[in-house]
């Protein structure tokens, strides 16, 4: 009886220590599949083309889906009243450089009538002096003398209004000038909304949305083509602090995906964001811990993986192995 009792106790302990052992292994191979990664997202250049002024959508010649190269007409609105402002911009342009070279001429006249005053009160200063010196030997009358002066002082006081006229016509054809400039600057304005009722892409792309339909009345920022460039993709990834320090800008990293469960892809950091991201673990008081935070990198594709690789995939990026990718 005591034997039989015996076995049974060896049994259960053998059975307890297998199951410990079990255990264990299976959580060694957890740990071991787990490995030191850290979850990144494929991300793409995206374009957003706005409408800088407002108005009627006329054309859209475009559809989602399609592939367009720089310089493609995305779409248009209705140019009536702009060309109805550019009409009375350039009037008022033209009215205004009319009057700058009226202005103009009547400086230059101002400025002949000026010369002609100041010679006229030379001569007569230069005449006043010549009598000066018979009136001293008694050669030239006081009545004389008399006129002469009361001529000079007139020239003068005409050449002085003649500068005060030349002065006024320069004001006025510096006003003139101002109105001038202030006209073409309206001009140049409405000339610049006039070429922006059509707009272009900027970059080869794909048009992945449309989000505004023809005749729809759209308010200047109003987004109304989506571009996405498939050629410029990369990845970001998130790695706390205790990791950031061993990456270095040019490293390669292996990289995987579920999508691509055997295919390994090969990432170049680019990036190492020096502003902290977001807490991925916070701080207990009960524990007395702290705040781990996390930093973005960014990590270049190559031109092989970039082609399987979406936006919004999700690749896990193996610290544990950078540098080593080839």
């Amino acid at each position: 009886m005591r034997n039989g009792k015996k076995t049974v106790l060896a049994v259960l302990l053998a059975g307890c220590c297998a199951f410990s052992g079990c255990g264990t292994q299976a959580e060694e191979t957890e740990q071991a599949e787990q490995g030191n990664f850290v979850t990144g997202t494929v991300e793409c250049k995206e374009v957003y083309i706005r409408a800088k002024i407002p108005g009627y959508l006329t054309d859209i010649p475009i559809e989602e889906g399609q592939e367009v190269k720089e310089g493609d007409l995305l779409f248009s609105t209705d140019q009536r009243d702009v060309q109805v402002k550019q009409t009375q911009a350039s009037a008022t342009a033209q009215a205004a450089a009319g009057q700058v070279e009226a202005a103009k001429n009547a400086v230059q006249a101002a400025a002949a009538v000026v010369d002609k005053a100041n010679a006229n009160v030379k001569l007569l200063e230069t005449e006043y002096a010549k009598y000066q010196e018979l009136y001293a030997i008694d050669a030239v009358s006081q009545d004389n003398m008399d006129k002469l002066t009361t001529q000079l002082e007139a020239a003068r006081l005409d050449a002085q209004a003649a500068a005060a006229q030349q002065q006024a016509a320069q004001g006025q054809y510096e006003a003139a000038t101002g109105q001038l400039q202030a006209a073409k600057g309206v001009l140049a304005e409405v000339n610049l909304n006039l070429s922006q009722t059509s707009q272009y892409a900027p970059c080869n792309g794909t048009v992945t949305m449309i989000s505004s339909s023809v005749g729809e009345l759209i308010g200047t920022g109003t987004t109304i083509v989506t571009l996405t460039d498939y050629g410029d993709r990369w990845i970001t990834a998130n790695v706390d602090e205790y990791e950031i320090g061993k990456l270095r800008i040019g490293q390669e990293i292996p990289l995987t995906s579920k999508a691509y469960p055997d295919t390994v892809f090969h990432g170049k950091i680019i990036n190492i964001s020096k502003n902290p991201d977001f807490a991925i673990k916070k701080s207990t008081n009960e524990l007395n811990d702290q705040d781990v935070v996390t930093y973005e990198v960014k990590i270049a594709l190559s031109g092989e993986d970039d082609i399987m690789l979406y936006p919004g995939m999700l690749v896990r990026v193996d610290l544990d192995k950078v540098g080593e990718a080839q």
